[in-house]
């Protein structure tokens, strides 16, 4: 038999988490934040970057990223609504050698999340997408933000993830504050009740149910109905919901 040919090494494969959270902030074109880090390594130049690792010779895409957000920010990452984004392999973007980043995308309630660098991190921070400098990031990451971007707002038009930013109970006013935020902050604008036959399907269905209480109080008038959220994360608006057919779709 002729020998079996052997692979020649040619690049490394990493992995970068592109994690977004919304945040309770007055302005609400500052609410949707992502994750990002600043890492001890003089070939970043002070820039900020995602958060990444090497994918180690045994581990799968997946494990490697929530590895990623583990090692450079102390995230459990667990159980956390996380997908593949792309492959970014340019030869050219990164001045070390030829690193091909099999990026992610995540979403995660940041309430009770405490950031803590590590594995050659000096910061770590929440900032605001749509207030990200030009340049500031290292590397393609600019690349691998834009196309996160553009994933994360499509699927809120047709899936279930804008749960995956809310807590258990949550209200309407919640639930409109995170499409408001990664849409179009002019959806503050659409009153309760019209935002709630937007998801007149899903309270048919018994997947947006009300909780039988009320939030506690803290704020201006009277406090907003809990409801709770009892479908999967993965279901889509396209099987369940005909959204395009009213509601939000024609909202400007």
């Amino acid at each position: 038999m002729p020998p079996v040919p052997t692979l020649e090494p040619n690049a490394v494969v990493a992995v970068d988490v592109v994690l977004f959270t919304v945040r309770q902030l007055e302005q609400i074109d500052a609410a949707w934040q992502v994750l990002l880090v600043q890492r001890d390594d003089a070939a970043f130049a002070g820039k900020w970057s995602l958060p990444g690792v090497l994918v180690r010779a045994d581990e799968t895409f997946d494990a490697a990223a929530r590895r990623a957000l583990q090692t450079k920010a102390g995230l459990d990452a667990a159980g956390w609504y996380l997908e593949q984004l792309g492959t970014f392999g340019q030869p050219s973007r990164d001045t070390r050698g030829r690193v091909v980043s099999v990026a992610h995308v995540a979403l995660e309630r940041s309430d009770e999340l405490t950031l803590v660098p590590g594995g050659g991190i000096l910061r770590a921070d929440w900032v605001p997408v749509r207030r990200v400098p030009a340049g500031v990031l290292a590397f393609d990451h600019a690349d691998l933000l834009r196309v996160a971007i553009n994933r994360i707002q499509a699927k809120l038009r047709y899936s279930w993830v804008a749960f995956q930013l809310l807590p258990e109970a949550f209200t309407l006013p919640e639930l409109r504050a995170v499409y408001a935020a990664i849409l179009d902050p002019a959806l503050l604008r659409l009153n309760t009740s019209n935002f709630k036959k937007a998801f007149a399907a899903l309270f048919a269905s018994g997947a947006l149910a009300p909780v039988g209480r009320r939030a506690a109080g803290g704020r201006v008038g009277r406090p907003g109905d809990l409801y709770r959220f009892r479908g999967p994360l993965v279901g889509t608006w396209e099987r369940e919901l005909p959204w395009h057919e009213g509601g939000l779709a024609r909202v400007s």
